[in-house]
């Protein structure tokens, strides 16, 4: 998982949606249905960049800076909930 300076992460419940999940840098964002290929796309990005609300629960954009490795079961269970 993507994660961005201040910390938050490119998480499955969190960051979506009703569209899915938006990826993308401001003016070029487009949205992504399945979390795992939204990952993909992120992972193949200079830059990944996604929508995530903030502590007020407004939508912003947010550029990661690290990654977080994490396994496919466990992003499956948070997904189910």
């Amino acid at each position: 998982m993507p994660v961005a300076k201040d910390g938050t992460i490119f998480d499955p419940v969190s960051c979506r949606n009703s569209r899915g999940y938006t990826i993308g840098p401001k003016g070029a964002e487009q949205p992504v249905s399945d979390y795992f290929e939204a990952v993909t796309l992120l992972s193949r990005a200079a830059t990944p960049c996604w929508r995530r609300p903030n502590g007020n629960g407004n939508w912003g954009i947010v550029a990661g800076v690290s990654w977080q490795r994490r396994d496919a079961a466990e992003i499956r269970k948070m997904i189910a909930g």
